[in-house]
């Protein structure tokens, strides 16, 4: 048995879900987490969490809000002695033989300062220790985004990228990138072709959003929203796993912003793709645009989305199926395998 230390992001769920289908893959290992906000929720998992703050992204209208998440940062940043003190502390009192960071700010820099190595574990760092074209217009976007990824995130010895879609490393040395990590609950549900559209917004501010869904003729199921009452062709449901999952394992195709866990778990279902990637936000922009590179589905920037942005899509939900049928999304087992290797090295 290893100890694992895990410095978790704690400001969306997919940072959530990976840390825990991680510690229910591994668990003859012992993990202390630390973290914030949604981290907290491991607790109630059976899982012991050092609370610390963390760098928080705020939305607006459906767009980073920039100033809010640079205030955030700032304020976070100017105080992070005393909490990298505090987790020095937590290193020398848990010796761990592994010390994880997912997208978090301060375990890098304690594990730095205690002369101990650590490994960035997230999907974010293929935006910054990966070679591709960026979108057509998100030249600045992907400037400012790596500049912040390696100037805030970019302190690990080692970078372990899980992703959908694999890009060559930069470095090869210190990068690798494997494919993403699946929760065990997507396992118990099996793929069917229901006729209705799942709909997951990462933010609950895209509310022109909902004239489009209006407009559809199929049932919508949407998720992230807010408990709504349901109107026309929408119904609106509060977070559940399970069920969130039924309706996904069964829909005709889905529609999300661009974040990295629900298009994985949707790829996995085989169901085609339509994001609407949140402004400024350049991973979900990446994501979506791989999406659509590799054929499994379409996207859209249109901050007012019209009908005719979803027809192109639709008449080729068979073409997009196909290719999602040739790809292999389940990484568990490969992930899992590497990290037993630079525990035991």
């Amino acid at each position: 048995m290893a100890r694992i230390l895990y410095g978790l992001m704690g400001d969306s769920r997919g940072h959530l879900n990976r840390a825990l289908i991680l510690a229910r893959e591994m668990p003859h290992h012992e993990f202390l987490f630390t973290g914030g906000q949604k981290a907290l929720e491991i607790r109630e998992h059976g899982y012991k969490l050092e609370e610390i703050p963390l760098i928080e992204t705020y939305y607006k209208n459906n767009s980073v809000d920039v100033a809010a998440t640079v205030w955030n940062g700032v304020k976070t940043v100017v105080g992070r002695g005393a909490v990298i003190k505090r987790l020095q502390g937590i290193i020398r009192e848990f010796d761990p033989q592994l010390i994880l960071a997912d997208w978090e700010y301060f375990t890098p820099l304690a594990a730095l300062k205690s002369g101990r190595e650590c490994v960035s574990f997230d999907h974010q760092h293929i935006m910054s220790h990966c070679r591709y074209e960026p979108p057509a217009g998100q030249g600045f976007n992907r400037w400012s985004c790596v500049l912040s990824a390696r100037r805030l995130f970019s302190n690990a010895s080692r970078y372990l990228i899980v992703s959908f879609y694999s890009l060559e490393p930069v470095d090869p040395v210190t990068t690798e990138v494997l494919p993403p990590l699946i929760r065990r609950e997507v396992l118990d549900h099996s793929p069917s072709d229901g006729d209705h559209i799942l709909v997951y917004q990462t933010s609950p501010t895209f509310g022109d959003l909902l004239p489009l869904l209006e407009s559809l003729d199929n049932r919508c199921v949407v998720y992230g929203l807010g408990k709504l009452p349901s109107r026309k062709n929408l119904v609106f449901r509060a977070p559940s796993g399970d069920r969130f999952l039924e309706d996904l394992a069964s829909s005709r195709f889905c529609i999300v912003n661009g974040g990295h866990n629900v298009i994985c778990e949707a790829l996995f279902f085989g169901k085609p793709i339509f994001c609407f990637p949140i402004a400024n936000q350049f991973e979900q922009m990446l994501n979506a645009h791989f999406v659509a590179q590799l054929g499994f589905g379409a996207y859209s920037v249109n901050p007012k989305p019209m009908p005719e942005v979803l027809k192109s899509f639709v008449a080729q939900l068979s073409h997009f199926k196909a290719r999602i049928a040739g790809y292999n999304f389940f990484g568990n087992k490969a992930v899992c395998t590497r990290l037993e290797e630079l525990i035991h090295r």
